[in-house]
């Protein structure tokens, strides 16, 4: 196991509910157990916050502090390159917080170090593999559902590739959306549809010129045709119009015969008024209703008078009322006054006897006008303050002296105690410096990569000598001879010469010649045929000797290769070796050997780092020793002197105190509060004093005010008998001064009702006379109105009024359908009856006019047909005449044709690229799967006791996860829940531990995954956690009891969260840890 990462401590500033929560953690197992809503969830995020950052602003798993203050905590880490601590602060500027890191100098760090000592694991790689929930136990559950359990085991072995499903799944959707065999709708697919379009255009377009002039003569012969019809149109329209005009008054003509003969019976009523009978109506309301009124306005004028002469009736306030108000005003400024005299003077008495029984209590030999003679100045005072605030600063001071000795006491004891502790702690460390134990883990990393170099560059060595050797056995074909010799040319030219000379000799001229020719001829073939092979076979020739120039050129350059393979071999030979002693180890160590140093090595770093850091303390301890016993010795000299000032003091104030005549043995504060006593009592006389003349003053202002409105009232007969009271107290003064009240609020009713009434007299008599006008002038108009009607009463008025609407209505009937009849046919009354009866009536206006609208119809029909035809035909004369459309279809074919080839190589590289994954998977699949698998088979064996005892992914398209029992096999989703939680945990696991082998062990936090588990199979999984946590640390959190007891069972600290606190102390571990 790689060293890697380890929590030792976590320091909580502020984080959800916590607030100043300080754990001690360290290698080995460990369980924070505590009950719901102790907040273990809040330290998982924590944990996962300190390391990789604060969850996102408004998400629940961010947890801000619930009562404010700082955001963030630490973490003290102890990495393969040195302990390091981890502080991250909420910041508003980024919502992952702002890190620090620093070293064990104290000096900072960039945030790559951290990432470094996390191995470069991904951020979701770490939540779901090494720090997880009951409910991300299941997310490999939710893989093999989507993807399968091949990719999904792919996903979790590749240490942060669980986005490979992801991106293949995108690059078949990519790949898909370009180009389906049999799809329309995917680009590819569109662009070749249109491309074919385009092609099938192009090869319809034929002869154009023969088309262009056939189509011309059509078009003039249309145009003939086009000006015949609208002739024809054009007549038969106009007879159309006339006779539908016709048909439109047919039923205007038959309404106005009727209205004439109606209007024929009624008499003449031109001259009778307009709206008569209306305004007969409402003459006859606005009389009665003026009628009416007058009544009930003279019942209202008879009220008016009765209460004028009930007002009229003589009254004793009458008359007085401002000398009554003016004396009842001052009586009201002093009634407060008047009512207030008893109570005050009693108050006044009880004061008196207060002072004076204070004035004994005060302990003074003196009385009233003695205590006014003391000198109770302000100065006595200051002093008397000056004094207590020095005696009461000397005090506090010598508290503060005997306190501060106390904690340097306190603080040696502690420090004594603690050196005791280190130097104990001390001996049992070895004393080998930590330099040497980094060293020898430098020189067994170094020897893990030599040892790897070297079989790397055994590996390329023999693939060198393996081409080396194909380069040198390489065969090379025989270069050919050449076919046809030099000589063959002139023996054959003799041979025709011959053949020629004998040809002329037996038949003559023309054969011989024929056959010269012919020999020649062949001859001439025969040379090139030899000069073609001499060429062949110099090109062979050339071409031998460059492939064995390459040959030798190629043998050299991996012969050099070679030598310089032996070279670095031999030189890494020497490195091994170096690497080797350093590392205390043997040529032929063997992994498990070097995986045993690794760990003693890193067991024994951290002994020294430990041996350091206590000696460190030490020395530390050491310093703030001798500072504390410096600091007992100020303290107690300090003491010493807080005393002696004690004592000067109180002799200054008792010389004070005899000065002033006070008890010498009063404290300072003592004096102080008898002074200020003393100076209060000698106030309150000073106030009792004032307080009786002012009372005296008021009682005399109170009989004046009394006595004139006692006066007011006998005048205006409010008091029964004209005797005089012989004392105004407040029990006479106020049933008088209700009464008085009274009168004049009485008088005031009095008076308003009066001028209200009044008022109301002088309108209603003028309402009166505006009513009895307006029903003379309506009289008046009533009898106008129907003599205008000729009637000579209401009902004949009524009887013409109907008779004159039925008139005005006819005639404006008659009037209108006159002129409707003439806008409808352009024609008066008796034009249009006459046309009406030349046509046959209404029957034969009616046959006349549907065979009209038959003949337009068609005419029309035919029309538009001939200019639907001759608007094409001259848009495909104009478009051949302008034709841009051939070079236009070029230019989409070549647009469409490059837009394909673009889309097409696209569709090749996502193809591509996923024939590369899929192959990159299988090989992963064949080298690593093997190694993962196993170990979660020997995981999951373990927590099932034997029950399941292999895992494995059966070969085919899906590769579905199964487990077998030795009988049957079973798939993930046949096994119980918790038999699936289990399953999935050994995964984990196995992933961790593959992890911790090759990249550096990380610690493993788990929070209540094993609360599905039977008590048998969770002891199972506390035990392969607690052997897990021999090479790397494990961190639990669980609410249940009996996990607790489990984990405690199998050796693990123990740490209880409190569910009322946000902040506790680290509490002491229930036993020691198992390992580390």
């Amino acid at each position: 196991m790689k060293p890697g990462l380890r929590i030792d401590s976590l320091r909580v500033l502020g984080f959800g509910r916590f607030a100043g929560l300080t754990r001690e953690l360290g290698p080995g197992l460990h369980l924070l157990y505590g009950p719901n809503e102790a907040g273990k969830s809040t330290l998982l995020a924590f944990l996962r916050s300190m390391l990789f950052g604060f969850e996102k602003r408004g998400q629940p798993e961010r947890y801000e502090p619930a009562h404010g203050g700082a955001f963030g905590g630490e973490l003290t880490l102890t990495t393969s390159a040195g302990p390091l601590l981890v502080r991250r602060i909420a910041s508003r500027r980024a919502s992952e917080g702002e890190l620090l890191v620093r070293d064990a100098d104290g000096q900072e760090l960039s945030k790559e170090w951290l990432e470094g000592a996390l191995a470069h694991v991904s951020r979701e790689l770490f939540f779901d593999v090494f720090a997880f929930r009951l409910d991300e136990l299941a997310g490999f559950e939710r893989l093999t559902e989507q993807r399968g359990a091949s990719e999904a085991l792919v996903a979790a072995s590749m240490r942060g590739a669980r986005r490979l499903p992801e991106v293949m799944d995108q690059l078949r959707k990519s790949a898909e959306h370009i180009y389906k065999p049999n799809g329309v709708k995917p680009s590819l697919n569109e662009t070749l549809k249109a491309l074919e379009d385009v092609q099938a255009r192009l090869r319809q377009e034929g002869d154009r010129p023969a088309r262009y002039f056939a189509e011309k003569e059509r078009l003039g012969a249309l145009g003939e045709e086009q000006r015949t019809l609208e002739a024809a149109l054009q007549e038969t329209g106009a007879g159309l119009e006339r006779l539908t005009r016709l048909e439109a008054a047919l039923g205007d003509v038959a309404a106005l015969a009727q209205a004439r003969a109606e209007l024929a019976t009624l008499p003449a009523l031109e001259t009778f008024p307009e709206a008569g009978e209306s305004r007969l109506e409402d003459s006859l309301h606005r009389r009665r209703s003026y009628r009416a009124e007058g009544a009930r306005l003279a019942e209202r004028l008879a009220t008016v008078e009765a209460g004028l002469e009930r007002l009229s009736a003589p009254s004793g306030v009458r008359g007085r009322e401002e000398a009554l108000g003016q004396a009842l005003a001052a009586y009201t400024e002093g009634a407060a006054l008047l009512r207030a005299l008893p109570s005050r003077r009693a108050a006044l008495a009880e004061k008196q006897r207060q002072v004076e029984l204070a004035l004994r209590e005060l302990g003074l030999p003196v009385d009233g006008p003695g205590l006014l003679a003391l000198d109770l100045s302000v100065s006595v005072r200051v002093t008397l303050e000056e004094l207590a605030l020095r005696l009461g600063t000397a005090e506090v001071a010598h508290r503060e002296a005997e306190g501060a000795w106390a904690r340097a006491v306190s603080e040696r004891e502690r420090l004594d105690g603690a050196l005791a502790r280190v130097d104990g702690e001390l001996s049992t460390l070895p004393e080998e410096p930590a330099s040497r134990i980094r060293q020898q883990q430098a020189g067994l990393g170094r020897l893990r990569t030599v040892r790897a170099e070297l079989e790397r560059l055994s590996e390329q060595r023999a693939e060198l000598h393996r081409h080396f050797e194909g380069v040198r056995t390489q065969g090379e074909p025989q270069v050919t001879a050449a076919v046809l010799p030099a000589w063959w040319v002139p023996a054959a030219a003799a041979v025709v010469v011959v053949l020629a000379v004998t040809a002329w000799l037996l038949a003559g001229n023309l054969v011989g010649a024929l056959c010269l020719m012919g020999g020649l001829l062949l001859t001439g073939v025969l040379e090139l045929a030899r000069r073609r092979v001499e060429t062949a076979r110099d090109a062979d020739v050339e071409a031998h000797r460059e492939r064995q120039r390459w040959r030798q050129q190629e043998e050299e350059r991996l012969r050099s290769a070679l030598m310089g393979l032996a070279a670095r071999e031999e030189v890494l030979h020497r490195e091994l070796l170096a690497a080797a002693s350093e590392a205390g180890l043997n040529l032929v160590a063997t992994a498990a050997d070097m995986a045993a140093r690794e760990a003693a090595l890193a067991d024994a770093l951290e002994r020294a780092g430990r041996r350091e850091q206590l000696q460190r303390e030490r020395e530390q301890l050491h310093a703030e020793h001798t500072a504390a016993r410096r600091e007992e010795h100020r303290a107690s000299e300090a003491v010493g002197e807080a005393e002696a000032r004690q004592e000067q003091l109180g002799a200054e104030l008792a010389t004070l105190l005899s000065e002033r005549r006070f008890p010498t043995t009063l404290a300072a504060s003592a004096a102080l509060t008898l002074w200020r006593d003393a100076a209060a009592l000698r106030q309150r006389l000073l106030d009792v004093g004032a307080e009786e003349a002012a009372l005296t003053a008021d009682a005399q202002a109170c009989a004046l005010v009394t006595s004139r409105l006692w006066a007011e009232a006998v005048v205006a007969e409010l008091v029964p008998g004209a005797t005089e009271a012989r004392e105004l107290d407040a029990g006479v003064m106020e049933p008088l001064a209700s009464r008085v009240v009274a009168a004049l609020e009485a008088e005031r009713a009095r008076s308003l009702e009066r001028r209200t009434l009044e008022e109301k007299w002088h309108e209603q008599r003028a309402e009166k006379a505006r009513l009895d006008g307006l029903s003379h002038d309506e009289e008046a108009a009533l009898a106008t109105l129907l003599a205008e009607g000729g009637s000579a009463d209401e009902e004949t008025f009524r009887r013409r009024a109907a008779q004159a609407r039925r008139y005005v209505e006819l005639t404006g009937r008659t009037r209108e359908l006159s002129h409707r009849i003439e806008a409808r046919t352009g024609l008066s009354e008796a034009p249009a009856r006459q046309a009406l009866i030349d046509v046959g009536g209404e029957q034969g206006l009616r046959v006349e006019l549907e065979s009209l609208r038959a003949r337009q119809a068609e005419a029309q029909e035919r029309l538009k047909a001939v200019l639907t035809e001759r608007g094409a035909l001259s848009h495909q004369l104009e478009q051949w005449e302008n034709d841009d459309a051939l070079a236009k279809l070029r230019i989409v074919e070549e647009s469409l044709r490059a837009r394909a080839a673009e889309l097409a190589m696209q569709y090749a590289a996502d193809r591509l690229t996923l024939a590369l994954l899929a192959r990159a998977r299988r090989r992963f699949e064949e080298e690593q799967q093997p190694r993962v698998v196993q170990l979660a088979s020997e995981h999951f064996a373990t927590l099932t006791q034997g029950r399941y005892q292999r895992v494995f992914i059966p070969t085919g398209e899906e590769r579905e996860l199964r487990v077998g029992d030795g009988q049957r096999d079973w798939s993930a989703a046949q096994l119980s829940r918790g038999t699936r939680e289990q399953l999935y945990l050994a995964f984990r696991l196995a992933v961790v531990r593959d992890f911790g082998e090759t990249r550096g062990a990380l610690p493993l936090i788990v929070d209540d995954v094993l609360v599905n588990f039977d008590p048998e199979r969770a002891r199972g999984a506390i035990h392969l956690l607690a052997k897990l946590s021999e090479h790397q640390q494990v961190i639990a959190f669980t609410c249940h009891p009996w996990l607790r007891d489990a984990f405690a069972a199998e050796g693990a600290r123990v740490q209880t969260l409190d569910a009322t606190q946000g902040e506790s102390p680290a509490p002491a571990p229930v036993s020691v840890l198992k390992a580390g």
